[in-house]
């Protein structure tokens, strides 16, 4: 059950500058927060699901959620991994009013929704806003043609080593060195666009030649420089 929780002031919120709300004037973000809503949602929560009607956006505070879908065939599809700062549900809002993916809590986080139609009147009334809106969906289709290229051009390796430096870079590392999202290794191969079994024997592997350490659902990258090696990039 999503539980409502304590306001969050937009004004002195630590991720503004990360969103595509740092656009807005004070009045505008005072505005903001008499429109939105807090929540907190428990880990393996959905936050809302693929073709449900989409009634305004959702802002990511604390935590990460996993947006997929699910292909005809039952599998299941990761599109992104949101973390602090993010918008999420915008491709739907603006498209044609229903979510084109599920989203669902990897941990307990902290969530803001804002009705739809105060987004509309920021759009309408905010250039800047509507560019950092038009950035967000320029960007989810060039990550899209990324990855179609990449999985024609790439070896699973290549893209398996990508994914985990890139989460490394994105997410950071706890206090013990492990890469800060906890993946299941079906999340992990959806998104290196590899099969379950390929996943986890790749990291079986990797394992083995302590290349990296795994600890349940964490990773920890010992030896960067083999992963770049492996998946052909620059350190």
């Amino acid at each position: 059950m999503v539980k409502s929780v304590k306001k969050l002031e937009c004004i002195t919120c630590q991720n503004l500058a990360l969103s595509s709300f740092c656009t807005l004037k004070e009045e505008e973000l005072k505005s903001l927060n008499k429109h939105k809503h807090s929540q907190n949602i428990k880990k393996n929560q959905i936050i809302f699901s693929e073709g449900g009607r989409a009634t305004g956006l959702h802002c990511l505070h604390q935590g990460k959620i996993k947006l997929y879908k699910t292909l005809p065939d039952g599998t299941m599809q990761v599109l992104r991994i949101a973390s602090d700062g993010d918008l999420i549900g915008y491709r739907g809002l603006l498209g044609d009013g229903h979510y084109i993916a599920t989203g669902i809590a990897l941990e307990d986080c902290v969530v803001c929704f804002i009705p739809q139609e105060h987004i509309f009147e920021l759009i309408k009334t905010n250039v800047q806003f509507s560019m950092e809106i038009m950035a967000n969906l320029a960007a989810d289709i060039r990550l899209a043609e990324e990855k179609s290229v990449s999985y024609a051009q790439k070896s699973t390796r290549t893209r398996l080593a990508e994914t985990l430096l890139l989460f490394q870079k994105t997410y950071g590392t706890t206090s013990d060195g492990f890469i800060n999202i906890a993946l299941t290794r079906e999340d992990l191969g959806s998104i290196a666009g590899m099969v379950t079994e390929t996943t986890v024997r790749v990291l079986k592997e990797w394992s083995d030649l302590g290349i990296i350490q795994l600890e349940k659902k964490f990773i920890k990258i010992l030896k960067p420089d083999k992963l770049y090696q492996i998946a052909d990039i620059e350190d």
